[in-house]
């Protein structure tokens, strides 16, 4: 299978293109892999981060190609784009947490802290004081997106913040090493994140990066699975769907806030790229 062939989902197994901004997902490990033979077989999730928290049996993780293995306690962080797959202990007890890139984005924002583990693949094995840790933390999420409470996505959504702010204070030396072509997906994020608003070319992105329009092509289709200007359009329509949902503003004001001179122009880029028209997101 070439890269460009890995597949891609929201939840492994199911399709989809985006996640709500809040979107929000725990379910034990055992609940899918113990279908597929306690394997998951390489993909990626386009617009989804992952925290798997491992308490009891091992785990053999390949992140783009490179396979190490872990015994437990452990708390691996996958981050939306990475090519990766497990390989479980049939006596495995840990829990799997799925959550969008934006909300991530959320929590991270100014806290530059979280950068530690906010765009890179990390397996950081943990002492017990620090498993300690991370249990009560699992519970409590399972309990907020098992229930109907008043307030469960904003406490689901804080939850994930707090897990992610454990595993940053846990991070040592055993953080697995970006390789070249991870570094420069990242360096392709970021550029992206800063710049989706100003609806800038591919010549531009091309040349931040050192590489030409041909070779940014090839590189981003082999990452991510699409054209460049189809991610970057995946990035302007995750933003709009955000502000939609989370913010006050009218249609016209969200198109001008990410760019848009024209409302009737978003309304019909926004609709191509959902098959929603944004009066029916909000």
């Amino acid at each position: 299978m070439t890269i460009a062939g890995v597949p891609h989902f929201q939840l492994y197994g199911e399709g989809g293109s985006f996640a709500d901004p809040g979107f929000v997902h725990i379910e034990t490990i055992e609940s899918r892999s113990r279908l597929t033979g306690w394997e998951i077989g390489a993909h990626r999730h386009d617009t989804l981060d992952q925290l798997l928290v491992i308490a009891a049996g091992a785990v053999a993780v390949t992140f783009e190609g490179v396979k190490r293995s872990f015994d437990a306690p452990v708390v691996i962080h996958v981050p939306a784009g990475t090519i990766h797959g497990f390989i479980f202990d049939e006596d495995v007890d840990g829990a799997v947490i799925t959550f969008s890139t934006d909300l991530r984005a959320l929590l991270a924002a100014g806290q530059s802290g979280l950068a530690i583990v906010a765009d890179r693949p990390v397996a950081q094995c943990l002492t017990h004081a620090q498993a300690e840790r991370f249990g009560p933390l699992v519970r409590e999420l399972y309990r907020e997106c098992s229930g109907h409470e008043l307030g469960r996505i904003t406490a689901a959504g804080w939850l994930v913040g707090l897990l992610l702010v454990q595993l940053t204070r846990a991070v040592r030396d055993s953080a697995l090493p970006l390789s070249g072509n991870d570094d420069r997906a990242r360096r392709f994020r970021t550029l992206v994140d800063d710049h989706f608003r100003d609806h800038r070319t591919i010549a531009f992105y091309a040349a931040s990066l050192g590489m030409t329009e041909r070779s940014l092509t090839r590189f981003v289709r082999a990452h991510f699975g699409c054209a460049p200007m189809h991610y970057i359009h995946r990035r302007l329509v995750l933003e709009a769907r955000r502000l939609l949902i989370y913010g006050d503003q009218t249609v016209a004001g969200v198109a001008e806030q990410l760019g848009f001179a024209d409302p009737s122009y978003f309304s019909r880029f926004y609709y191509r790229m959902t098959r929603e028209r944004p009066s029916a997101t909000r």
